[in-house]
């Protein structure tokens, strides 16, 4: 009865221990409306057209790299709608564990026509409480240019997206600007990414080179 009693006590211990590690280790990211996570640490994140946008995130605590889209749609007069998709921007921040954060776009208007301009070139932040942690401007890439244009090309040929090209390419200029952050959770190192990071180290006349050879 003592040794049933001891195994007992040491099972509710280990699981006890267990959960208080799980809880500690657990990092919460909120969501908020009209903002489409599409790729997180190196890696997709897919969500289909008609379903809803995910709201919660549950992360290991440390360094991540969110890549994010303004996502709308605007139900107008009559049978009349418009969809509203921003470019994809990326976010890094050391996330602590245990702690609760809100992805976010600030400044969203509600009127169609603002709205309209705002998903040109939406602002993509983190946020603990009322304060930001960490934010990115969009960059307007309609116009192209050639290190987006290589990033979706790269992309295509090894099975990734522009949402996982610009998340890696973050990643890696991350890593270029301050090796000792270091610790971004990617669960793998990709072609792409070994890509972008030898496109960041390149001089100008090896990335001559890396042009001719994508336009041949």
């Amino acid at each position: 009865m003592k040794y049933q009693t001891l195994v007992g006590a040491i099972s509710l211990g280990i699981a006890t221990m267990i959960t208080t590690v799980s809880a500690q280790a657990a990092v919460t990211l909120l969501v908020d409306d009209n903002i489409k996570v599409t790729a997180l640490n190196g890696q997709e994140v897919k969500q289909g057209l008609f379903q809803p946008l995910t709201k919660e995130f549950t992360l290991e605590p440390g360094k991540h790299v969110i890549t994010a889209k303004y996502d709308r749609l605007y139900d107008l007069s009559g049978d009349n709608h418009d969809y509203l998709r921003s470019g994809h921007i990326s976010v890094s921040a050391d996330l602590v564990d245990n702690q609760t954060y809100r992805l976010t776009m600030p400044g969203q208007p509600e009127a169609y026509r603002e709205a309209k301009e705002y998903a040109e070139h939406p602002t993509l932040a983190i946020q603990q409480g009322n304060t930001i942690i960490a934010q990115q401007e969009s960059i307007n890439n309609s116009g192209g240019g050639f290190l987006s244009g290589i990033s979706s090309a790269i992309g295509g040929m090894f099975g990734g997206n522009k949402a996982q090209a610009t998340n890696q390419q973050a990643i890696a200029a991350l890593e270029t600007s301050n090796p000792s952050a270091n610790n971004v959770n990617v669960n793998n190192t990709s072609t792409l990414d070994k890509f972008m990071q030898l496109w960041l180290q390149a001089s100008p006349e090896e990335r001559e080179k890396i042009r001719q050879w994508v336009q041949e």
